[in-house]
């Protein structure tokens, strides 16, 4: 999540908001009708979209702050709490909003008014974001309640995010970078690549931790080039050094 021009989180806050508002007053409208399955799909869409918009303010201003832990072994990054927490919130939201919207239409029981043209279509894309949104939610409870995370030790690192996850060795890493090898004409932004030395690559979104995420990749590279430092990961310097480096940016 690099950093957002003012201009499309404002459009971004438009478009999303007027939305979830309208998804709210359908919440109401649902309730007062006595249509509580339909009243919940529309509250599940409310909260996926103000659970997107909800981070935008603090990425417009570049005030992404890790949540770090430090143990005897390593230290590990996750996302800043108000933008992990409210984009799990949506991604339940949508989920559930979803999987009702998938049932309730075919049964002609949502309380919803959909376009006759598109009671085939709509019914489809909502079982594909339970498809795809439910694995996700598997993994962000079984990683810990977190979209992803950064873990850096003496011996190596250790990746996960969305449904992907990786881990090797400092000696195994042949560069780290912000671009995938295989795609050099694009600019990967915000992210941390580990280059492997069997051409490999591993690849993290660092932007929800630290502003356009430069400030953890050049984190990476340091423990990478320098084998001495690497004590800093086990007794909280590593984070003192994250500190500076954003400070310096």
């Amino acid at each position: 999540m690099p950093l957002m021009k003012r201009s499309t989180a404002i459009l971004a806050w438009l478009f999303m908001g007027c939305i979830g508002t309208i998804a709210a007053c359908l919440t109401v409208r649902s309730v007062v009708r006595g249509e509580y399955p339909s009243a919940l799909a529309a509250l599940g869409g409310s909260v996926f979209c103000y659970g997107l918009i909800t981070p935008l303010a603090k990425v417009v201003r570049g005030k992404q702050t890790p949540r770090v832990n430090v143990d005897d072994d390593g230290t590990t990054f996750r996302p800043d709490p108000g933008i992990d927490i409210p984009v799990q919130v949506s991604l339940i939201g949508g989920v559930v909003a979803g999987g009702l919207v998938a049932v309730l239409v075919p049964l002609g029981k949502l309380d919803i008014p959909i376009p006759s043209g598109l009671r085939y279509a709509i019914p489809f894309m909502a079982a594909l974001i339970v498809v795809i949104g439910a694995p996700m939610l598997w993994r962000n409870i079984s990683r810990g309640g977190t979209t992803k995370y950064l873990r850096l030790s003496t011996q190596g690192f250790e990746l996960s995010e969305g449904l992907r996850s990786a881990s090797g060795d400092w000696a195994q890493v042949e560069e780290i970078s912000d671009q995938v090898p295989t795609q050099q004409a694009r600019s990967a932004g915000d992210a941390v690549v580990f280059v492997m030395s069997d051409k490999s690559a591993h690849t993290i979104a660092a932007g929800a931790m630290t502003p356009d995420g430069s400030a953890v990749r050049e984190l990476v590279r340091f423990y990478w080039k320098n084998p001495e430092s690497r004590g800093e990961l086990t007794d909280g310097r590593a984070l003192e050094r994250l500190i500076a480096l954003i400070g310096a940016r």
